[in-house]
């Protein structure tokens, strides 16, 4: 799917381009992943951000794609680099895995389907609820919820709603205890646990007090 240039929406004009910008955020909806492709020599633009961060928000799959790798010199240290220099960019997707391709050369283009392939796995990946529990228990084992004075948050159990996105439902003393890195320290331990890779999950927090 051609992403026609989405720009920030202050910056798109009407006619066409609002059109273009429309039909290809609706075809983002409809995909279970996303191939963002980078401009290598480029490097990770700000218009590459916007994108990737639509993608992510919409808890969807998403591969990092940087063409043209052929104008590069083609070695570990060079892919090392960029990939350090993209993470950099894009810390809110530390899971999205890079691919170095030349549309020009054929270079790697083949493994862009099996990539995908394996991102789309991740999607529909459940998780037995006993195993969650356990790894659950254990990562709160190992770092305790941070408490406001005298209150603490607890987590009492966990389960996974669905698949594609992964969702994951924990039921708490009370969601407005939760702090967002400790929310980022779950989703971590998940990822280290089962693996995810290329997708975003959903983490739910509910508590008597409703849903957060």
């Amino acid at each position: 799917i051609d992403t026609a240039g989405i720009r920030r929406r202050g910056r798109i004009t009407r006619g066409v381009e609002k059109y273009s910008v429309l039909r290809a955020e609706q075809a983002l909806t409809r995909a279970d992943i996303g191939l963002l492709v980078l401009e290598a020599p480029e490097g990770v633009a700000a218009q590459d951000l916007h994108i990737a961060g639509y993608v992510a928000n919409a808890y969807k799959g998403l591969i990092m794609v940087a063409n043209k790798w052929d104008l590069l010199d083609d070695t570990e240290e060079s892919r090392e680099e960029f990939a350090r220099r993209a993470l950099r960019r894009l810390r809110f997707a530390p899971w999205a895995p890079l691919a170095f391709v030349s549309a020009k050369t054929g270079l790697n283009i083949d493994g862009l389907l099996d990539l995908a392939l394996e991102v789309g796995d991740s999607r529909f990946l459940r998780v037995p609820t006993g195993e969650l529990n356990t790894m659950v228990q254990k990562a709160v084992a190992e770092h305790r919820p941070p408490s406001k004075g005298r209150r603490g948050l607890r987590i009492l159990y966990v389960t996974q709603a669905e698949a594609n996105p992964p969702t994951f439902v924990f039921f708490v003393s009370d969601a407005s205890l939760l702090h967002f890195s400790y929310r980022r320290y779950l989703e971590n331990a998940l990822r280290r646990a089962f693996g995810f890779e290329g997708t975003a999950i959903r983490l739910t927090f509910r508590s008597r007090g409703g849903v957060q």
